[in-house]
């Protein structure tokens, strides 16, 4: 077998393995038996880039068909570090996407056949923008709004979600405040998760919780000199009170409610009565200071009961200058009252008469308590006159006399009274009820009235 090597190049190999000649210049080539080969150039290599802008954030990885990770770190210029063989396919995409700010990365010219060396990829990245927002809870007023970095107001009129309206790109800070406070009730909001920054998401976190504010009913009380005053706000919160001077509830009350103060016990020892000014309302958004309590000794009416009055001039006094005139019996009120304390006595100024009475006061004197008086006791009895004369000329037994139905046996001349005595203003009239034996008597001035005093002016004359 003869072997014959042609050189087609400037350059031999010598192949002692084969027991080649080499050859020195020009073209050759080898030949083996009768046959003959050529040999083949390897493909150049290439490299495959492009350029990065608008990168601001860490951790852009690049792929080239699925491998050679590619860390870019910052814009400009790019190379894959493995070189591929002319003519080899490229599709460049994104493995991992920048992240602090986060930000989204696109791929023009990512794919195509790389003939030379490939540097028209183009990376463009931006940063993404996300929502602001959370959840109001406890919300019962209105005006609420909540600011955003000192901007972008955002009014809430409901619980529930809430979103601001400008978007923040990832990497900014935001803070979350309540620029004005609900009214209505007032009340007072505050903001938890407030503040942070912006990283690859909307941020969901930031939690509002609004509570009604409370205020305190408070008031001021004047003339208290009582013990055991005790005031009563909405039928159920009570507060003592010992001296004059300012006064406030225990129990605060959320504004938009309503309070209504009241004087649940009276001042006694001495007793008073306190009444209430401003006691109610709505409370709006400050404490209720205005509750005045203006307390007064009480006053107290003397009286009692009359019994058996039959004449008419009565007049009682009480303490020698109140005086009341009662026509009947039964219950008599004097029309000055007394404050607790004070002293009274009641008096007969003057006494009744047609018919004259006489008439006494019992319970009559004493101090004003903490109650009315009325058991003073007026009691009346009717003062009688006699009816009489005297008798002349009578010599014989069985002489009579009668007056309004009642007779007196005379036996002997000289003054006589009828039994029984008669109320000032009663009638008389006296008469010969029977003539003694053998004589005739007559009867002068046996007719008449009672005039407060005793008759004696009746003469009965025996013949």
């Amino acid at each position: 077998m003869t072997r014959v090597l042609r050189c087609w190049c400037a350059w031999c190999v010598p192949l002692f393995l084969l027991g080649l000649a080499a050859c020195s210049n020009g073209r050759g080539s080898l030949d083996e038996g009768g046959g003959g080969g050529s040999g083949q150039q390897p493909p150049p290599k290439v490299t495959i880039g492009g350029t990065v802008a608008g990168l601001s954030g860490s951790g852009l990885i690049l792929q080239n068909n699925g491998g050679d990770d590619l860390t870019v770190s910052a814009n400009g210029t790019f190379n894959f570090k493995t070189t591929v063989d002319a003519g080899s396919p490229y599709n460049i995409t994104v493995l991992t996407q920048p992240s602090s700010p986060s930000q989204g990365c696109s791929i023009a010219n990512a794919a195509g056949t790389a003939t030379s060396n490939v540097t028209s990829v183009a990376v463009t990245c931006s940063t993404g923008s996300f929502n602001v927002g959370g959840t109001v809870a406890g919300l019962l007023g209105s005006g609420l709004v909540l600011r955003n970095n000192g901007g972008d107001d955002l009014p809430i009129a409901s619980n529930g979600s809430f979103t601001f309206a400008t978007a923040l790109a990832s990497g900014t800070a935001f803070e979350v405040t309540v620029a004005t406070q609900p009214t209505r009730p007032v009340q007072t909001c505050t903001v938890a998760d407030a503040s942070g920054t912006i990283v690859a998401g909307d941020v969901r976190t930031v939690k509002v919780s609004c509570a009604t504010n409370k205020y305190t009913i408070r008031g001021t009380v004047s003339g208290l000199q009582g013990s055991g005053l005790v005031l009563q706000n909405n039928g159920v919160d009570d507060v003592g009170v010992q001296t004059d001077g300012g006064f406030a509830f225990p129990t605060q009350i959320p504004s938009g409610s309503a309070y209504s103060v009241t004087v649940k016990t009276q001042p006694t020892g001495p007793a008073q009565s306190c009444s209430v000014q401003n006691g109610g309302g709505t409370v709006a958004d400050r404490d209720v200071d205005n509750i005045v309590i203006t307390c007064a000794l009480i006053e107290f009416t003397i009286g009692g009961t009359i019994s058996n009055l039959q004449g008419s001039g009565l007049v009682l006094v009480n303490n020698g200058g109140d005086r009341l005139s009662p026509t009947a019996s039964g219950p008599f009120t004097f029309p000055t009252a007394l404050l607790t304390g004070s002293t009274y006595n009641v008096t007969v100024a003057e006494l009744p008469n047609r018919p004259r009475q006489f008439c006494q006061v019992s319970n009559g004197a004493g101090t004003v308590g903490e109650a009315n008086v009325t058991n003073i006791g007026v009691g009346c009895f009717t003062i009688g006159f006699g009816v009489g004369g005297t008798v002349s000329g009578l010599e014989s037994p069985g002489l009579e006399l009668q007056s309004n139905g009642e007779k007196l046996a005379i036996a002997a001349n000289g003054k006589f009274m009828l039994p029984s005595s008669l109320p000032d203003g009663s009638p008389y009239d006296v008469t010969i009820a029977r003539q003694p034996a053998n004589q005739a008597c007559s009867v002068e001035n046996g007719r008449g009235a009672v005039e407060k005093a005793d008759v004696a002016s009746v003469t009965v004359s025996c013949k």
